[in-house]
C-alpha cells in the first residue's frame, strides 16, 4: 500500500475480487504492512527506507509464502516499491498493475491547489478528527464522500471519519521515523530510461490504473507513466487518490481482465476500460497557484 497506509486499505478490492465466484476461482492474495507503518517495524534511520529496500521486503514476504511468481500490485508509494521490485526480480512478475501511481520524486509533491488548502490545514490541526478529515480530503473524491450508506442512512464522510479517528488513537497513528522513511522513499524514488526500456521488454503486462479527481497524484504524472512503460492508461472518472477503496469494483475488473490474459499466455494488458486519450491528461499540466489557494 501507500505512504502511511496499512495492509488492511486493500480490503474492499480484496472482497470485491473474492465476491466474483469463478473468475477469482484459485486466486490466493498476500498484502502486508510497509516498513515504517502497522504492524511492521520502523526504522530510526530514514535511510533505511528505499524503494529498492522496501522491494526486498516484498520478496521476502513471497520467499515466506513459498510463491516463486505472482501478479504485483501497488498503490501510490506501493506502486514505486512494485516497479523497483519488477526490475530486480522480474523473473518473479506474472504482471505489474500500478494504482495511483507517480514516478516518485518531484512527481509526488501535489500542486494542486485544494491539495494546499487540505495540506495548510492539517499542519495548523493536528487533534485527530481534523487530522482524518485532511487524510480524507486527499483520499476520496467529493462524490464518494457525499454518498449514504443505505444500510446505515449515514454519509460515506461520516463513517470514515469514525474510522480513521479511531484507527489513529488505537494505534497511536505513524511513527516519526515511519513518517520520514517513506518520504525518503518516495522522494528518492526514480526510474532511468534504461529501466523504463527493461520493463517495456520484460514479458509481462503492465497496467496503470489512476483516479481521474485525484488530487495528490497529479493524473498528468499517471499519463506520463504509462507512456513510458508503453502500458494502457485506466483513468476512472469518479475516482481520487484512494481508488483500491472508492472504485474497487473498477479495480476488480482490471485486475481480473489482467489475470486471464496471462492465462491466455498475453505479455500485453488488455484493459476493461482503456482511456480512449491519455494525452489529454498529460497535456493537463498546470503550475500550483499559491494566491487565493486557501480562501
Amino acid at each position: 500500500m501507500g505512504f502511511a497506509a496499512t495492509g488492511e486499505a486493500w480490503l474492499p478490492t480484496i472482497r470485491d475480487l473474492f465476491a466474483r465466484g469463478n473468475k477469482s476461482a484459485g486466486l490466493e492474495v498476500a498484502v502486508f504492512d510497509n516498513r515504517g507503518i502497522g504492524a511492521s517495524s520502523s526504522p530510526a534511520d530514514k535511510r533505511a527506507y528505499t524503494t529498492s529496500i522496501m522491494a526486498g521486503d516484498a520478496l521476502a514476504v513471497m520467499d515466506a509464502l513459498g510463491w516463486s511468481r505472482a501478479h504485483i500490485v501497488g498503490h501510490s508509494m506501493g506502486s514505486m516499491i512494485a516497479c523497483r521490485l519488477a526490475l530486480e526480480a522480474p523473473q518473479r512478475v506474472a504482471s505489474l498493475t500500478l494504482i495511483s501511481a507517480t514516478g516518485g520524486g518531484s512527481e509526488a509533491i501535489p500542486t494542486n491547489c485544494t491539495a494546499f488548502a487540505a495540506g495548510l490545514r492539517g499542519a495548523i490541526k493536528t487533534d485527530p478528527l481534523s487530522r482524518a478529515s485532511v487524510d480524507l480530503a486527499f483520499h476520496f473524491s467529493k462524490s464518494l464522500l457525499k454518498q449514504l450508506d443505505p444500510a446505515s442512512g449515514r454519509t460515506v464522510k461520516s463513517e470514515l471519519l469514525e474510522q480513521y479517528v479511531a484507527l489513529q488513537k488505537a494505534t497511536g497513528g505513524q511513527s516519526k521515523a515511519g513518517q520520514d522513511g517513506h518520504m525518503n522513499a518516495v522522494m528518492t524514488h526514480h526510474l532511468t530510461k534504461q529501466e523504463y526500456a527493461r520493463l517495456r521488454s520484460a514479458g509481462f503486462p503492465i497496467l496503470v490504473i489512476h483516479g481521474a479527481e485525484d488530487i495528490l497524484a497529479a493524473p498528468r504524472h499517471a499519463a506520463a507513466l504509462a507512456r513510458r512503460l508503453g502500458a494502457p492508461l485506466v483513468m476512472i472518472d469518479h475516482s481520487a487518490h484512494f481508488t483500491p477503496r472508492d472504485a474497487a469494483a473498477e479495480v476488480t475488473d482490471e485486475l481480473l481482465a489482467t489475470v486471464e490474459a496471462v492465462r491466455r499466455g498475453a505479455t500485453h494488458a488488455d484493459a476493461v476500460h482503456p482511456c480512449p486519450n491519455p494525452a489529454a491528461y498529460e497535456r493537463s499540466a498546470c503550475a500550483a497557484v499559491l494566491c487565493c489557494c486557501f480562501a
